[in-house]
């Protein structure tokens, strides 16, 4: 409506084309935020009481002051985080212009400055009356919390910037897949929409298409796919990758160069100790003999039934 009412910005307000949606990331949340959290957490302490970190250390009070400042530290940040995730899939940044739609940016100030801030007042004021000081949150408000502000701006600025530089590198390799496969532009939106990094099919897609995976020896990060119905294809991928990400019910290494999925299978003979598939897609009729090591451990595999 308001892009409609104003016509100059309406680029601004519009939901991005699928080719200019930037590509849905991971921000390691588990990994980066607990040390962010208590470098955070312990500098505000530091930057509120002017102490160096060496004399703070000594002081119990500041262990008392430290501990619910990561606490806060961390809860801010992961409620951030988790609502970037979301406002990525509903509403995500445009990758022609950094703002772009403006709803974006909105939601962006909401649930990463306001909402949190608004938190942390709340946190800090029921931790300053359980230790008997409720007039201190008022010192704090005044003093304190236009840093804390600060700080909640810097953090969603450095996730946007992640997030940017992330979304251009990912798109870059796309663009060098299509190029080195001779894809179609559509077959790239096809990659580009299925909202990873990762360009490893999942179980769901591989065990629906997929009835062999091969080493391809003429490049390296690549393998050889084929199909129920015998075509067969370059994978920007490995067969190590594949299988690291597939093995399970449906996909079984037979030997260490070859995965057979267990849909394509016809039947499997013991022929004087050697086990043998026979295939009935891909490559109907072709057999396979399972390598020596593998033997009691495919008979297993091929004898329970998958999920």
């Amino acid at each position: 409506m308001f892009g409609k009412r104003y016509p100059a910005f309406r680029k601004y307000v519009k939901k991005p084309r699928k080719r200019k949606r930037a590509y849905q990331i991971n921000y390691h949340e588990k990994w980066l935020l607990p040390p962010l959290a208590l470098f955070v957490g312990i500098y505000i302490v530091l930057y509120a009481h002017h102490r160096s970190f060496g004399k703070a250390v000594l002081m119990a009070d500041f262990y008392k002051a430290a501990l619910p400042s990561v606490l806060a530290a961390w809860l801010m940040m992961r409620y951030i985080v988790a609502r970037t995730y979301r406002l990525d899939n509903r509403c995500p940044w445009a990758i022609g212009w950094w703002c772009a739609p403006l709803p974006r940016l909105v939601l962006q100030v909401w649930h990463g400055i306001i909402v949190p801030g608004f938190f942390v007042l709340i946190f800090y004021a029921f931790y300053f009356i359980v230790r008997g000081h409720p007039l201190r949150f008022w010192r704090y408000a005044n003093e304190d919390f236009y840093f804390v502000l600060l700080m909640l701006l810097g953090f969603n600025v450095l996730i946007w910037v992640y997030y940017r530089l992330r979304t251009i590198e990912i798109m870059h390799k796309f663009r060098q897949w299509r190029r080195e496969y001779g894809k179609t532009a559509a077959e790239m939106e096809v990659r580009w929409a299925m909202g990873s990094v990762d360009v490893v099919p999942d179980a769901e897609r591989a065990r629906e298409r997929i009835a062999l995976i091969e080493p391809c020896k003429d490049g390296k990060g690549t393998c050889w796919s084929t199909d129920f119905a015998g075509n067969v294809d370059k994978e920007p991928y490995t067969m190590k990758a594949f299988y690291k990400k597939n093995e399970g019910d449906h996909f079984f290494k037979a030997r260490y160069a070859i995965i057979v999925n267990r849909a394509a299978i016809s039947e499997v003979e013991d022929d004087a100790g050697d086990v043998i598939i026979i295939l009935a897609k891909g490559r109907p009729g072709d057999q396979i003999t399972v390598s020596v090591r593998r033997r009691e451990e495919f008979l297993r595999w091929y004898a329970a039934k998958p999920l």
